[in-house]
């Protein structure tokens, strides 16, 4: 009987090795600023490839650009004959296993095209820091992007890596080529915090080159942030699991930072500067990263769900993924009491500046999504502008519509309900999904005019159910001024009627 158990044992084993793909880096034997990768390929791969273009980006990178003396080899350990098809493909013939090295993407000139952003990329620094966004290291074959995958990790005495997947003994385990990109790697000297949010783990892991900021003051800082998150999203989180990645620099190229959202992580890169001057900073921008656990992770669609590394096909909702979630990071900590409703006027106010002067205002959303690549990439960032502010709109026509007890939070928490991680809606129906899960007609109209078209938003007739004016400057006893751009502001009204103070309370508090 055991010796039967042992045979069944080794053949699960020899099975489970040729239907999985197989890394290994040795984090002790970077030389000349590259990392070697080891790989075990599945039976019948027979091109490896490495990502054009990852989740939460819209710029084409074309990680392959990294890859050098990429070999391959047989069962038998013979040389077998590599062609290399384009910047990110490499055809492998019979192959069973591979080994190239990889140049990091924050320290290379060398390397010609496009800039990657640092929270994209990696950053290879011995015995100090390894910032590892996976996907510039590790390639898929072609065809089995679902095959399950691992990764063996050795990292350097005295250091620590963290992640969303857990290891056991330097092994990193997931069901797909997708799913472990999706989860960053941060290796460094220990600096961590951990935050219990209900009945989630909030892993804070920083690197910071100075020991200007550390993990303890950020976990304190954003505390009050995650609990007033938990509340929006109705008393819970979809994630039992989440870190928070954060690498400080003085060494800003362009003076550009920020972060990338993960399913149950974001990779951050900030100025150092102390707590003081970055906390209202690290808020900001972990509020936003962290409610990207309900969008895209728990609502999403097909072109997200199933998404080409190589031949990204572009949804045309990123008013939904990145302006809804932006107008989320503000309003939620206006609910929590963590700003002021003076500060979120304001930060409307600056929105709607950027969008007028920085961004064609008339263009439709649908379309700048589409073409966020290519055509209209100069567009992009206007989704974090007018995008939120389509977001803000829509909360408040929702509320009008039902006398304040729906909006875009509750929308959202039911969205989530229906779909989930697994389950992705099509990508052209996503109107008549909100409509129907919201049973407010008039969302149908806004959504055509709105975003599908380019006409101006509605904000007098908006804002006015709380309480407020929008228009050209006009000083008046009878408002208060929350800012201006080009003379036009927000103001609220000092004597708001019964019906809009009753308004502007359900909008505010959760």
């Amino acid at each position: 009987m055991l010796k039967k158990l042992l045979l069944l044992l080794c053949f699960v084993y020899s099975t489970n090795a040729q239907d999985s793909l197989r890394y290994s880096i040795d984090l002790n034997k970077l030389k000349n600023d590259r990392l070697t990768v080891e790989v075990q390929l599945p039976a019948g791969a027979k091109e490896y490839c490495f990502p054009k273009i990852v989740p939460g980006t819209y710029a084409i990178y074309d990680f392959g650009r990294y890859v050098s003396n990429l070999q391959a080899f047989d069962a038998a350990g013979k040389a077998v004959k590599v062609r290399q098809k384009d910047v990110n493909s490499f055809l492998i013939g019979n192959a069973s296993r591979l080994s190239y090295k990889v140049d990091d993407t924050w320290d290379s000139p060398e390397i010609e095209g496009k800039y990657i952003f640092e929270p994209v990329g990696t950053n290879f620094q011995e015995d100090t820091l390894f910032a590892l966004n996976t996907h510039a290291l590790l390639g898929f074959v072609k065809g089995a992007e679902k095959m399950p995958v691992s990764l063996q990790l050795n990292v350097p005495e005295g250091m620590l890596a963290s992640s969303a997947i857990a290891s056991k003994k330097g092994y990193y385990v997931a069901d797909s080529y997708q799913s472990l990109t999706d989860a960053p790697i941060l290796v460094a000297h220990p600096d961590t915090a951990m935050l219990k949010v209900g009945d989630a783990d909030i892993l804070i892991s920083v690197f910071s080159p100075n020991q200007v900021i550390r993990a303890s003051q950020i976990a304190e800082k954003i505390l009050p942030l995650l609990k007033s998150q938990q509340a929006y999203l109705g008393g819970t989180f979809p994630v039992k699991n989440y870190v928070f990645l954060m690498v400080m620099s003085t060494h800003l190229k362009n003076g550009s930072y920020g972060a990338l959202e993960h399913s149950q992580s974001s990779f951050y890169y900030l100025p150092e500067y102390n707590i003081a001057t970055m906390g209202s900073t690290i808020r900001d921008v972990s509020a936003h990263e962290f409610f990207h656990i309900q969008t895209p992770l728990n609502f999403h669609s097909e072109e997200i769900g199933n998404f080409d590394f190589q031949k990204p096909k572009m949804s045309r909702h990123l008013w939904l993924y990145e302006g809804l979630t932006e107008y989320a990071a503000h309003h939620t900590q206006l609910q929590g009491g963590l700003t002021t409703l003076e500060q979120f006027m304001e930060s409307m106010t600056e929105k709607v500046n950027r969008a007028n002067d920085n961004y064609n205002p008339s263009l439709a959303f649908t379309k700048l999504s589409l073409g966020a690549l290519d055509k209209y990439k100069d567009e992009y960032g206007n989704v974090y502008q007018k995008g939120a502010l389509i977001g803000f709109c829509l909360d408040l026509l929702l509320r009008k519509e039902t006398n304040g007890v729906y909006g875009t939070q509750q929308m959202m928490r039911d969205l989530a309900t229906q779909y989930g991680p697994t389950k992705s809606f099509k990508d052209e129906e996503l109107f008549d999904i909100i409509e129907k899960t919201t049973k407010v007609p008039a969302v149908k109209e806004f959504f055509a005019r709105y975003v599908s078209k380019g006409d101006k938003l509605p904000f007098k007739e908006l804002v006015s159910t709380i309480g407020m004016e929008f228009g050209e400057s006009i000083p008046g006893n009878n408002t208060i001024t929350y800012g201006y751009t080009n003379n036009i502001e927000f103001r609220a009204l000092k004597n708001p009627s019964p019906s809009q103070l009753k308004m502007r309370q359900a909008w505010l508090h959760f």
